[in-house]
């Protein structure tokens, strides 16, 4: 699933990156709602995960 977002997260990046180039105001804003609704289907990413490990007390 996650694949999934990644790719839907990419092409609503493309999309967008499309509509900033056009001179036509009627296709950006039909980009940009297909973009919205790609972000919308994508969902919310994760949270990121820490590459730290967490703080560990020893006794010492």
């Amino acid at each position: 699933m996650a694949e999934n977002r990644f790719h839907a997260r990419r092409a609503a990046a493309a999309l967008l990156k499309m509509a900033k180039t056009t001179s036509d105001p009627k296709v950006a804003a039909g980009l940009v709602e297909a973009a919205a609704d790609l972000k919308d289907q994508a969902g919310e990413l994760p949270p990121a995960i820490s590459v730290k490990p967490p703080d560990v007390q020893t006794e010492g």
